[in-house]
């Protein structure tokens, strides 16, 4: 009885002293556990962490002592600085006792809880998550006096957890929500094991604004191991289920000197139905990628798998994809300066077919039905032309509306095609069928087209093509204007029946419309591309405002109105031997008022007045009048030899212009600031020199009598441009600066794509040392010794040389 009395006595001791270490604790090392927060929040992070509360307790997530900080955010690194990267209704860091005592303190868990998580990029690549200061050495023991702290996190757990994830440069967007995470990490001989398993409530996957996954439970166990010292990594186990279907992934991702290799591999089997596949790439000098993919499904059983209620999807479906070998791109040697598409690619075979196919809208009242098709393609020797195509039995059709056809390319070589499509279709029953947002449609659609042959320009080959197709009482109307485009008329044709490039034929009789009570009508006919003969006439006016507002474009805007009465007509080859007398072109093509703003530019760019008059082989400018800012612009003059220009290799485009203005303000011209642009643009830009085409022979004549650029007042200036024959001359030019008169002649070439070469010669007679000085930012940088310099000095300065790429100087070179 004795002893049973001792027990009981031993246990209660026991008990007691539990309950007091567990409620003791907390107490007696609270103030070195703010100290250890406080420590790694300063030391660790780069950004801003706040929290209103902070507890230590075994009671929360019992029998583990934990920090919870309350109404916990973390903001986000810039160029997101003024976001939030976490935030959490408690945020709680778990704590290993007996370092407590030993020390360092070791964080080893992690609880959030009713948290969200930010994730984004902006279109520069760069992200919010950029938190944490690469100086600091979390892992290593610290100086605890300090309050410093090891972080060795053993145990991750999510509760009722919000993520989302947007990159606009893939473009993807993921969001989450409900997600339960429990995770826990272990290390031995240098290799992290991670395993998890993961619920979440509703997920959204969004490409490119269109919904690829949409409020879809998912779940999920994971096992991940990651060799710490290469970081090659392998997915062991990856099984997932979206919905009622499961998927299943393994992989590795291994790190080479001259590289990477990746092997991915999935199969989903959902009832008696499959789909499966592979790939594996490794990268060095060129991208060596295997690939396989097989599917044979029912389409109805996993969209009610997946849970789709947006659209109803049916139809039988199968894939096969096979490809191997190396993906090379490069310059083709057999044709120098030419590009090829690609210099080697894997081969490759892919068949697919889909019959009984039918698509429905629920918010639509009718579907798309009896879909099919027959798809095929290959290629073979690692050479992109002896690519095949083939899209057999292609049918469609919804109400009295049908669509049949077939497409075949033979290869690339040459390119043979043969092909047949037809459809009959009332444009607006096609709005109750596929959601157009905004955009209604009126009108009756027919098209027949039927090809067969070859197309080789070089050659002179065109396929025997027989091309019809007409709109009638067609109109077009969106939300963002009151107004459609109605009485839309189109009847084009195209033909071939010889195979003969030179009989080839166009015909556009008429395309009219009619949009704010105003008509417009194009009528056109080319006939033989070798040697063109056209006809073409244009009467009507536009209101570029309201066709702008119908269609509109978020950052820009435009107005004003065209008005148009040609009438061209005439045959290339005499505009070639100069025979102007046979050329019919005449009329006016006149621009009134037109109003562009572009949130590139910070000012509306205004044309008050233009004239396009077309006489023989030229086209004048008359009356240009335009305003920008402060800015007034006047030009006159023409162009010549257009038509050949356009459709003859080597052919040049003539010209000479004038160019007046009373004050001309540069800096108005200058984009708003935007070094994320900046940035972006300089980084895609190839470094070279500013080539100038052969095939231009313009003149321009400019008197500009006031030039303000960046505190540089210029006056009285006159210059003689000419480009010719890949060259471009400055020629007398003269202008007023700081009270000296300057004149310039200079020459500037490329010899290729990154040489160039260029010669000035310049004047400036008597000008005030000081003067220029004061007044000229520019020289002040160049010759800051002459801010000690009084006097009137001469300058007759010739400089030539050659250019590099970026249009810096070869120093060499220069004389």
């Amino acid at each position: 009885m004795k002893k049973a009395i001792r027990i009981t006595l031993a246990c209660i001791v026991f008990l007691i002293l539990v309950i007091a270490f567990l409620l003791l604790t907390p107490f007696i090392f609270r103030e070195k556990l703010e100290e250890v927060v406080k420590s790694v929040a300063n030391k660790s992070l780069l950004t801003e962490l706040n929290f209103s509360d902070m507890h230590v307790s075994f009671i929360r997530h019992f029998p583990h002592l934990t920090i919870t900080l309350s109404d916990f955010i973390l903001k986000s690194s810039t160029p997101f600085s003024q976001d939030t990267l976490i935030s959490a209704r408690e945020v709680a860091l778990g704590v290993n006792l007996f370092s407590l005592i030993n020390e360092p303190i070791e964080i080893t868990r992690i609880y959030i809880d009713r948290g969200q998580v930010n994730i984004q990029y902006d279109d520069r690549g760069d992200s919010n998550y950029d938190v944490y200061n690469p100086d600091t050495d979390t892992t290593a023991a610290a100086d605890t006096s300090s309050g410093a702290a090891a972080i060795r996190i053993d145990h991750i757990i999510f509760s009722d957890l919000g993520f989302s994830y947007y990159d606009p440069t893939l473009p993807l967007k993921i969001v989450a929500r409900g997600i339960n995470y429990r995770g826990n990490t272990d290390i031995a001989d240098a290799i992290l094991k991670l395993k998890s398993r993961v619920q979440i409530d509703s997920l959204d996957l969004i490409y490119d604004q269109i919904p690829i996954i949409q409020s879809k439970p998912l779940s999920a166990d994971l096992e991940t191991l990651v060799d710490l010292n290469s970081l090659n990594m392998k997915l062991e186990k990856n099984d997932l289920k979206i919905k009622d279907i499961p998927f299943e992934f393994k992989g590795e991702l291994g790190f080479r000197q001259d590289g990477y290799e990746l092997f991915i591999a999935f199969f989903s089997m959902f009832g008696e139905e499959y789909l499966s596949g592979s790939l594996w790439l490794k990268s060095g000098d060129s991208l060596w990628l295997s690939a396989k993919t097989d599917l044979n499904i029912t389409i109805e059983n996993w969209i009610k798998g997946l849970a789709i209620k947006e659209v109803d999807l049916r139809g039988h479906f199968n894939m096969k994809l096979q490809a191997e070998g190396d993906l090379v791109s490069g310059e083709d040697s057999g044709s120098p300066g030419q590009k090829a598409m690609f210099l080697s690619i894997p081969d490759y075979t892919v068949t697919a077919h889909l019959e009984n196919g039918y698509f429905r809208y629920y918010t639509l009242p009718f579907a798309l039905q009896d879909i099919s098709f027959d798809f095929s393609s290959s290629a073979t020797r690692h050479d992109y032309k002896t690519i095949t195509i083939s899209l057999d039995n292609l049918n469609a059709s919804f109400l009295e509306n049908t669509f049949r056809g077939f497409f075949r390319v033979k290869n690339l070589d040459g390119f043979p095609v043969e092909a047949h499509l037809s459809t009959r279709m009332n444009l607006a029953e096609l709005t109750q069928v596929i959601p157009f947002d905004s955009l209604s449609l009126k009108g009756m659609l027919n098209m027949n087209l039927d090809i067969n042959g070859i197309y080789d320009s070089e050659k002179k080959e065109f396929p025997v093509t027989v091309m019809n197709l007409k709109i009638d009482s067609g109109a077009v109307g969106t939300k963002y204007y009151p107004q459609p485009v109605e009485n839309i008329r189109v009847d084009a044709t195209i033909t071939n029946e010889t195979g003969d490039l030179a009989d080839t034929r166009i015909r556009l009789d008429p395309l009219s419309f009619t949009f704010e009570g105003n008509p417009f009508t194009f009528r056109g006919d080319f006939v033989n591309p070798v040697n063109l003969t056209y006809s073409i006439e244009s009467k009507g006016s536009i209101d570029l405002a309201g066709i702008y507002h119908l269609f509109s474009q978020k950052g820009m805007d435009l107005s004003g109105y065209i008005s148009t009465d040609l009438r061209l007509k005439g045959r290339q080859s005499d505009a070639l031997a100069g025979n102007y007398d046979r050329l019919q072109n005449s009329g006016t093509l006149v621009l009134r008022d037109i109003a562009f703003t572009s949130e590139y530019l910070p000012l509306p760019l205004i044309l008050k007045s233009g004239v396009f008059r077309f006489q023989d082989d030229r086209i004048w400018f008359e009356q240009f009048d335009s305003r920008y800012g402060s800015s007034d612009i006047m030009m006159n003059g023409h162009l010549s030899n257009v038509l050949n220009y356009l459709l003859t290799e080597n052919q040049p485009l003539k010209g000479n212009f004038t160019f007046r203005s009373n004050l001309l303000v540069v800096d108005e011209f200058m984009a708003p600031d935007d070094p994320v642009a900046a940035e972006t643009a300089t980084d895609t830009i190839p470094e070279g020199v500013v080539v100038i085409p052969k095939n231009l022979e313009i003149g321009l004549n400019a008197e500009v009598k006031k030039i303000r650029f960046q505190n540089l007042g210029i006056t009285d200036f006159t210059s003689d441009v000419q480009v010719k024959e890949g060259l471009l001359w400055l020629k007398s030019m003269q202008f007023g600066l700081a009270g000296c008169r300057v004149a310039m002649d200079a020459m500037y070439g490329s010899i290729t794509p990154t040489r160039a070469f260029f010669d000035f010669h310049v004047t400036a007679m008597n000008f005030d040392v000081r003067r220029v000085y004061n007044e000229v930012e520019l020289f002040r940088k160049l010759c800051s010794a002459a801010g000690k310099c009084e006097g009137i000095v001469s300058l007759d300065y010739t400089l030539k040389g050659r250019l590099g790429a970026g249009m810096d100087p070869i120093y060499p070179s220069l004389e």
